[in-house]
């Protein structure tokens, strides 16, 4: 049965995750010592959406190594878990998304550290390997790494206020979770250029303009709401089909034209397989609402 997306969604509850059915830690991480909040996750049952929170707002969510480690772990088990059928990532209401990676923690890595633990590369493989949607929600700042992890969510709503940027110029290093590649895929190689190497911010409202952010929101409006909406209506349709959406979208960015072509029409014939292609197909040609089953 597809969730219902009609239920109302608490507001005032989002920042600490109420109304929300809490998501344990995965196993083997219980045991987090320094703040084990500082990554949260909820389900909402009815609409099965899972709301993954940043929750280090004193430092701007800057993003400690235990903080990624976490956001791996959780992503693993949402792709996982048949409750969720789509994420929305947020975080601090009207504070930061996140400001990057902890420059404490960064300035104690060495080449040698950094090729021996792989740093960064958990982290873009748990969100390139994520089959179901995940949008980011993001209000105040999201920069370095902040715009990096927003960068790798299939979505981005954005308060309008919102600034973005990949200033690690400034402190004699670059972006290395995937900023320089997925910034000149979407604005191109010479915007990228001129925000990366000069440290310049960019609002969410001009991002929406250029495409890389879907929609923004002025400050009497609410992007995790908003956020949270669009995910549930996403989630009522069938869930092997928007997998299937997903991946042949995604196979844009790392094919040729015709090799992409390729892929989504393979992607395409599997569909005729399902049982939902028939129950939609069915329900259209009846003037009826499709019933999906995910199969």
């Amino acid at each position: 049965m597809q969730p219902s997306v009609t239920a109302g969604l608490d507001t005032a509850t989002l920042p600490d995750l109420e109304g929300l059915q809490h998501l344990s830690l995965p196993s083997g991480q219980e045991g987090a010592s320094t703040g084990a909040d500082s990554v949260r996750a909820g389900i909402d049952p009815i609409t099965a959406v899972a709301v993954v929170q940043l929750n280090r707002p004193a430092r701007r969510n800057a993003l400690t190594q235990e903080m990624m480690d976490h956001l791996v772990a959780l992503l693993r088990q949402l792709d996982k878990d048949r409750a969720v059928r789509a994420v929305v990532l947020m975080g601090t209401r009207k504070g930061a998304f996140s400001a990057g990676v902890d420059i404490g923690e960064l300035t104690r890595l060495t080449t040698n550290d950094a090729h021996e633990k792989r740093f960064l590369s958990d982290l873009n493989g748990a969100f390139e390997q994520f089959s179901k949607p995940i949008i980011a929600a993001v209000e105040g700042l999201a920069l370095g790494g902040g715009f990096e992890v927003a960068l790798a969510c299939d979505i981005i709503y954005s308060a309008a206020n919102a600034m973005f940027g990949l200033p690690e110029v400034t402190i004699g290093t670059i972006p290395g979770g995937g900023g320089t590649q997925r910034l000149v895929r979407a604005l191109g190689k010479h915007k990228a250029m001129e925000l990366i190497l000069q440290r310049q911010t960019i609002s969410g409202e001009e991002l929406e303009r250029r495409g890389l952010v879907n929609r923004t929101f002025k400050p009497d409006e609410d992007v995790v709401l908003e956020a949270r909406n669009l995910a549930a209506r996403i989630a009522a349709y069938s869930q092997p089909v928007v997998r299937l959406a997903k991946q042949a979208v995604l196979a844009a960015e790392n094919n040729h034209l015709d090799a992409g072509m390729a892929v989504e029409k393979q992607l395409y014939y599997i569909t005729f397989s399902l049982q939902d292609f028939r129950a939609g197909t069915e329900a259209f040609l009846h003037k009826q609402q499709p019933e999906f089953k995910d199969r």
